[in-house]
């Protein structure tokens, strides 16, 4: 219990100190509430006792209309404050977790599946709003009822409230058991969760390649598994928590009527009045149902721990570290020295490698799939980190610079462009989110996208769709590249931009990649040989090392593995020229 506060408090951060006014006015609540008791405590007594008076009467009402009027102020402000304070949190700890979630080295993306990491950024966070807003002032709440009925039993019987507590606290093990196996089952119900929402996205996403497949609704069967697995484990959940639950309500039902058993012994036996013995009746009833109400936020609230812990672990997960989070460069040479990676242990991608790429000229990567080019340049941006060796930009080893930092100097133009759903104007200012107007239309006149955009519904106000989905691939690219002249950076990243596209297309983004890479520091993926041609540096890679290093010119001469690409590259155009 102390570490789930310990966890609380960690996630709500320093907003946690805010819910202590509104718990403290549900508290107080409680004990007005506690008056009702009280009152027919009183009632019971003066009634045994032939004292109960017209004025007695109004006292009692008026105590108890009072205890109502403030209890209904205490409530309010009690509910309104922790709901409030409750959404400020939660909308607090999803900023910070997406800020966690971007500080992550792509590692941690790449063990989780995307259905996992939604459903934390969702579906766990609106459970542990609940926790926070519900469950903890319900359960302080009835805790405070359960001890104060306590202490009134206490006050008639001793015994009584020695035996009341023998068998509650005999009852709640078996709550706790139960919350124990069924928080088991209950986390394969979540994993199972996570399984189901990226088959949806996964569904959604693929929806025009399952529909010319006919792979829509029931035929696509991973995703209709999913939701069977789904019902079955919600089904598992339920069945494994309703018996504890059920048996600790039962033995709560069963003790009250023992209890009575004992209570009318020592009535008969005059250890106590008549006044004493109806007390604990109504008492002992109403303990009795608090105990249940317990028993079910009990095992409600553990339930919803396991989103708290699936948070906490994330919050947990290390951030790439850095020790530079300002830093002024004094070149934009990119030089790799003995660089070693691997995604996987004992499967290396890159071995041993070493190049330089000075600052102002062009460098283009070349090699088959799986060679290695996508993953320096994923290393540059610092989306990964090496495990030995050391890149430096500018003579600086770039895992000593705070990535967010870093990628203020690098822009990155990749064949899979995503945009978001929204104007043609917030798309490009991604690039910079305080361009003005005017920036904005001069650098997409410079990417060759200012005419398509101006022939649209509204111009740069038009609403593009979800990925860029009213766009063709020609157009996204050339949105894509006036996003990176908006941010004007010395590093250029380019996985070859046109190596899909059709000849009008393509010409028009080498135009616009033109202007983009003019001056800067340019590292290409490239798919077509003949577009490095003038490039000052060409690097054939082969199964993570560098195989070669040169321009065209020189390359040819030697009349290795890029030689023998080249020549294989204009054999293939001849003989589709030639068809």
């Amino acid at each position: 219990m102390i570490n789930d506060i310990r966890n609380i408090k960690t996630l709500a951060g320093n907003k946690y100190k805010n819910l202590k006014n509104p718990i403290f006015f549900l508290t107080i609540d409680a004990l007005f509430y506690m008056m009702n008791y009280a009152m027919f405590y009183f009632t019971i007594i003066d009634l045994m006792n032939n004292n109960f008076t017209m004025k007695k009467l109004i006292i009692y009402t008026f105590i108890m209309i009072f205890a109502i009027i403030c209890r209904f102020i205490l409530n309010r402000i009690g509910y309104i404050g922790i709901q409030t304070e409750g959404a400020k949190i939660i909308q607090d700890l999803r900023i910070r977790m997406g800020d966690h979630l971007r500080n992550l080295n792509l590692g941690y993306f790449n063990s989780h599946n995307i259905g996992n990491i939604i459903n934390i950024m969702t579906n766990d966070l609106q459970d542990f709003e609940q926790v926070i807003t519900h469950s903890t002032s319900e359960i302080i709440k009835l805790s405070i009822l359960t001890i104060y009925l306590l202490l009134i039993i206490f006050a008639i019987s001793p015994l009584l409230a020695i035996l009341q507590l023998i068998i509650s606290l005999a009852g709640l093990v078996f709550v706790i058991l139960g919350t124990k196996k069924g928080a088991k089952i209950a986390l394969k119900k979540k994993h199972t969760m996570d399984n189901v929402v990226s088959r949806m996205v996964e569904y959604i996403a693929g929806m025009e390649l399952f529909k010319a497949y006919n792979l829509t609704g029931e035929r696509f069967k991973r995703l209709k598994d999913s939701f069977n697995d789904l019902k079955r484990e919600s089904i598992n959940t339920e069945i494994a928590l309703a018996p504890y639950v059920m048996i600790f309500q039962l033995i709560t039902d069963i003790s009250f009527a023992l209890l009575l058993l004992v209570s009318t012994q020592l009535f008969m036996a005059s250890s106590i009045n008549k006044v004493e013995f109806f007390s604990y009746i109504i008492i002992g009833l109403s303990l009795s149902n608090v105990l249940k109400a317990f028993s079910t936020q009990y095992t409600f609230i553990q339930y919803l721990k396991l989103a708290t812990d699936k948070l906490i672990n994330v919050h947990n997960e290390k951030e790439i570290s850095y020790e530079l989070e300002k830093v002024t460069l004094p070149n934009y040479n990119i030089k790799f020295q003995n660089v070693n990676f691997s995604y996987e242990k004992d499967t290396p991608v890159l071995k041993n490698i070493t190049f330089e790429a000075k600052q102002g000229t062009k460098t283009a990567l070349v090699g088959s799939s799986g060679s290695g080019k996508t993953t320096v340049t994923s290393l540059i941006a610092r989306f990964w980190d090496c495990q030995s060796g050391e890149i430096t930009i500018g003579g600086i080893n770039i895992q000593k610079i705070y990535p967010e930092e870093l990628l203020t100097n690098i822009s990155m133009i990749f064949q899979d462009v995503y945009l978001v759903n929204d104007t043609f104007e917030n798309n490009i200012r991604l690039g910079k989110p305080k361009a003005t107007k005017e920036e904005v239309i001069n650098a997409a006149k410079n990417a060759n996208c200012h005419d398509f955009i101006m022939e649209s519904e509204n111009g740069y106000d038009t609403i593009i769709g979800e990925g860029g989905s009213t766009l063709s691939g020609g157009e996204k690219q050339r949105i894509s590249i006036a996003r990176a002249l908006l941010k004007n950076t010395p590093i250029i990243l380019v996985d070859e931009a046109t190596a899909s596209l059709d000849a009008d297309n393509e010409h028009e983004i080498r135009k616009s990649l033109s202007i983009l890479t003019k001056s800067k520091t340019v590292i290409t993926i490239a798919h077509k040989l003949n577009t490095i041609k003038d490039y000052d540096k060409i690097i054939v890679m082969s199964d993570g090392i560098i195989e070669e290093i040169g321009n065209h010119n020189q390359l040819m001469k030697n009349k290795g593995r890029y030689y023998k690409m080249y020549i294989e590259m204009e054999k293939a155009q001849s003989e589709f020229e030639l068809i």
